[in-house]
């Protein structure tokens, strides 16, 4: 309300795209021993899957994959896909590695998010749904859910309800800035 009575900030995609990159890199770093602890603690595992906290490359793939798709239905045309372009530059530079890679990665695991998730659209929970294959946590369940090669629904929930903080807000950000 306020925003439309005196006009919404100006910010670079420049600058919107650092802002974001570096916002996911630190949840990212700070909230993967969480998630990592809650997985190997979970009491359904027979055996814990012992994921390291320093193991979150693949994690912030997911993380940055998941924040790139909500990103693309809430910005306009033309903006989304330059917003993904210097995101994922910005990503391959943080992480000291190549934008190629990364993107084809980040494409990689929509399309994994997509498939495995299908029809439901929700992002938070296709997130647990790959962080089950990319740490390949089927062969620490029990032998049922391990020869469906399916995540076990309790773990899967509490996964779920710990992937929700780490969605960035796109639709705040269109609410408070006008993008140039």
């Amino acid at each position: 309300m306020i925003a439309t009575l005196f006009g919404k900030k100006k910010i670079t995609e420049d600058k919107l795209a650092n802002a974001f990159i570096n916002a996911m890199l630190e949840l990212t770093a700070e909230g993967f021993p969480t998630v990592a602890a809650e997985l190997n603690e979970s009491p359904e595992f027979e055996v814990s899957p012992a994921i390291k906290d320093d193991d979150d490359i693949a994690f912030a793939l997911i993380v940055l994959a998941a924040n790139l798709t909500e990103m693309q239905r809430i910005l306009g045309p033309g903006l989304d896909k330059r917003m993904f372009a210097l995101s994922i530059s910005k990503f391959a530079q943080a992480i000291d590695g190549d934008a190629t890679t990364v993107e084809r990665r980040v494409k990689e695991i929509q399309g994994r998010m997509d498939r495995l998730n299908f029809p439901s659209k929700n992002t938070v929970y296709a997130m647990g749904k790959v962080l089950f294959h990319e740490y390949d946590l089927f062969c620490f369940q029990d032998s049922y859910f391990r020869e469906m090669r399916a995540p076990n629904p309790i773990i899967l929930k509490r996964l779920n309800s710990l992937m929700g903080y780490f969605i960035w807000s796109w639709s705040e950000v269109v609410e408070q800035y006008r993008v140039v």
